[in-house]
């Protein structure tokens, strides 16, 4: 068994045999975390980075549909057809239907496509089901997991 070139302490052989010199207390080699990618229903996986960015990422995928946003579009406004202005829609738009609407966005993103999804929001606020809002953030979200 061999010693920690540090501290001197005793190193577990297993990881001499990985090649490291230092025990964990004293290596400056940073620790590992993991990302859920979740592809749909089923068959899923995790993918391993570093524990700054599995931190970070984990945080945003709680907010909403269990995806993370990235990057994003450069328009910070999102009129789809239909909608008159100056309309109120204050009775539009719950946190319910709008993950629900999320949740079949994705839904058909993976069965119909790009097209289908995109389609599909607009539908739901000319339905007044969603808000113009809700609407750009999906429309963010569907373009971000298009580019993955």
């Amino acid at each position: 068994m061999t010693n920690c070139k540090k501290c001197n302490s005793k190193l577990p052989a297993k990881r001499v045999q990985l090649g490291y010199r230092e025990c964990v207390k004293c290596s400056e080699v940073e620790g590992y975390g993991c990302v859920d990618i979740v592809y749909h229903k089923t068959g899923n996986t995790v993918q391993v980075v570093s524990k700054q960015e599995a931190a970070s990422i984990n945080k945003y995928s709680r907010k909403r549909f269990g995806t993370v946003l990235k990057g994003g579009s450069k328009s910070t406004t999102y009129n789809p057809k239909g909608i008159v202005k100056g309309c109120s829609t204050s009775f539009v738009g719950s946190d319910e239907s709008y993950e629900r609407v999320g949740a079949m966005m994705m839904d058909l993103l993976d069965a119909k496509g790009f097209d289908t999804a995109s389609r599909y929001i607009d539908k739901q606020v000319e339905n007044f089901i969603i808000r113009s809002t809700q609407a750009f953030k999906l429309k963010q979200l569907l373009n971000n997991v298009t580019q993955l």
